[in-house]
């Protein structure tokens, strides 16, 4: 395995040449991660529809905002990976469906934003409309993400996007991209808040382009026997990864406080074994990792019982729950096929989800007054969830498709 592993490290990031075809495991999953997020921000953000309600806290844990959004990270440099599969990339085509893609309901979400606000400077509107929001500020100059907070990512997507037009025409091996990532990720450990920006957008590249290695069939696999997604397990595994925080305790554990993002070196494992499960790829290296990954939060809750601290925090019982149901339902196949089946149409919408979940929270709140808070919260529930997947629904579905035949014919 060792051997395997110079090897995979000496390949350079460079694409094969292949046909892809279309899969739909990784546009289902993208759609549960679409829900995830949804569930961490109206479970925990309660404020965006209901005020003076809080959610039982364990119902907090349900939701997953972080990780999913580096699962989002990996099926995006995915994506950008088979359908540039080519011996030259022309950019300015490139740019021009990334632009398409992304734009129409990008502005519509700000519409909404700007009809929630009632108004907005200039300098942000000019900021949010290029894509440079940003929840950490460039260094002295700061841009804030202008009321739709989710919308950070696509400041992250853009820098990836033109990145991968440098990782195209260098294609550098991967040792040499890793260290150069690796050693700016130690430096960002050590630096003062102005390089917080920069800190996180490593952290984020390190799983687009784990995306792309896995599209671009750098990590040799063969296909397995049989495309089998434990679903269930899966996102069980998925929960406890993402609220358990293992970079966090372990940078604490060897008394490095720092505002830095180290998380990635412990998701990413986890990442891997979903890209591998989606995309139907199996060798030992792969099935060392899947161990790896199911494995790792159990350190996490071997430290706690050792120091009786596994009952002091919700957090810590709600994960080993979670940790506990993703081996139990490893093997469960039947209702893990019936729910992907229901997740693919959610897939196919997922970024107009993405998008206008927190807007259409805060017209709903806006609009709508009742005096119960029982009814309240059923009434604005209910509607969030009917005009969001709706408004979702007609954008991606059929505003999206127009956009994309008038601009890119072919």
């Amino acid at each position: 395995m060792f051997a395997q592993l110079i090897s995979f490290f000496n390949r350079p990031l460079s694409p094969p040449l292949i046909k892809h075809g279309y899969s739909k495991p990784i546009e289902q999953y993208r759609g549960l991660c679409a829900l995830l997020v949804l569930s961490a921000h109206v479970l925990v953000h309660t404020d965006t529809l209901v005020d003076n309600f809080k959610w039982p806290i364990y119902l907090e844990y349900l939701g997953s905002g972080y990780l999913s959004v580096m699962v989002f990270f990996c099926i995006s440099g995915y994506v950008i990976g088979i359908t540039n599969d080519k011996p030259k990339l022309d950019i300015k085509n490139y740019l021009k469906r990334r632009l398409v893609r992304l734009y129409p309901i990008y502005l519509i979400s700000i519409i909404l934003c700007i009809i929630f606000a009632g108004g907005i400077s200039f300098y942000v509107l000019t900021g949010n409309l290029l894509f440079l929001q940003n929840d950490s500020p460039y260094g002295h100059i700061n841009m804030p993400v202008f009321v739709n907070y989710a919308t950070w990512s696509l400041n992250y997507e853009i820098v990836y996007y033109l990145l991968f037009i440098a990782l195209f025409y260098f294609q550098p091996k991967l040792w040499k991209l890793f260290a150069l990532l690796l050693a700016l990720s130690i430096a960002c450990l050590f630096t003062n808040d102005s390089f917080v920006f920069l800190s996180n957008y490593i952290n984020g590249f390190y799983f687009w382009v784990l995306g792309l290695i896995v599209a671009w069939s750098l990590i040799k696999a063969t296909p397995a026997k049989q495309l089998s997604i434990p679903l269930i397990s899966m996102v069980m595994l998925h929960l406890c990864q993402n609220h358990l925080g293992v970079g966090v305790i372990i940078l604490h554990l060897l008394g490095i406080y720092t505002k830095s993002n180290f998380n990635w070196l412990f998701d990413i494992p986890f990442c891997l074994m979903i890209m591998a499960i989606l995309t139907n790829k199996d060798n030992a290296f792969l099935r060392f990792n899947k161990i790896l990954s199911y494995s790792l939060p159990a350190c996490v809750f071997i430290y706690l019982i050792l120091h009786h601290r596994l009952l002091e925090d919700t957090r810590w019982i709600m994960c080993l729950i979670f940790w506990i149901l993703s081996l139990l339902f490893y093997f469960e196949k039947k209702i893990s096929a019936f729910l992907l089946d229901k997740l693919t149409l959610v897939g196919d919408i997922s970024y107009g989800l993405y998008l206008l979940h927190i807007p259409v929270a805060y017209i709903i709140k806006k609009t709508i007054f009742i005096n119960n808070q029982g009814t309240e919260i059923v009434v604005k529930y209910s509607l969030w969830i009917l005009v969001t997947f709706a408004l979702s629904f007609l954008l991606e579905k059929k505003l999206q498709p127009a956009i994309k035949k008038y601009f890119i014919p072919s």
